[in-house]
């Protein structure tokens, strides 16, 4: 279970689905009888299949945890950006900077059962995977590159799978309930450290621009 506030949650499927777009990378656990499986693989989505999205993902075939996919068991994909530190060195004073640091960040975790996919939409998903990894790149890479039978000899160490979203927690810590005064500051400071994109996110959540 996900700690959270009311203040750091979001209705917006479609923003939920914009972090994992953005981040790609995450965290996949699943509990079993001897313990708990971690692995760290790349997520796609499917926004419009099922009631709240559709994961897609692949591990190495010889990893233990595929196993554990195969079987359906439980399982959640962590997706959190790296966020940024919040310094009360940027708070106006009242007189005091009398509020404590803290730090913004995006996470969602998604729980659901894993059902293995074949090799067919496998292909489809790792040429997906590529382009959108390869999209706005000068000259981007393709599949193709790879040569004759360059794909087939590598589709066997892999396996691939979808989870059908169940569930979704959020948890979007942008100062809702700091002062807005305070994270006005700290947007400013975010937008001078090249992190607009933070700053933004803490205008938005925060309501602050009418404040």
């Amino acid at each position: 279970m996900l700690y959270t506030k009311s203040d750091y949650q979001t209705a917006d499927l479609n923003e939920v689905y914009d972090l994992v777009d953005a981040l790609t990378l995450g965290t996949l656990v699943t509990a079993h009888e001897g313990g708990v499986a971690i692995s760290h693989p790349i997520f796609m989505t499917d926004r419009n299949r099922g009631d709240n999205g559709t994961l897609i993902s692949h591990l190495a075939a010889a990893n233990e945890h595929v196993e554990l996919l195969r079987r359906g068991l439980p399982t959640v994909a962590v997706m959190m950006d790296m966020g940024h530190y919040i310094s009360s060195s940027w708070y106006p004073n009242y007189p005091e900077r009398d509020s404590a640091p803290t730090w913004g960040f995006k996470v969602v975790h998604f729980s659901g059962r894993p059902q293995m996919i074949g090799q067919k939409e496998t292909v489809q998903h790792l040429g997906d995977l590529v382009a959108h990894m390869e999209k706005g790149r000068d000259k981007p890479w393709h599949m193709r590159e790879l040569g004759p039978g360059g794909l087939g000899r590598r589709l066997p160490h892999i396996a691939a799978f979808e989870i059908p979203v169940e569930h979704i927690e959020v948890k979007f810590k942008l100062g809702q309930d700091e002062r807005p005064a305070d994270m006005k500051a700290a947007v400013s400071h975010l937008r001078d450290e090249g992190l607009g994109a933070l700053a933004a996110d803490i205008v938005r959540h925060g309501n602050l621009d009418g404040k």
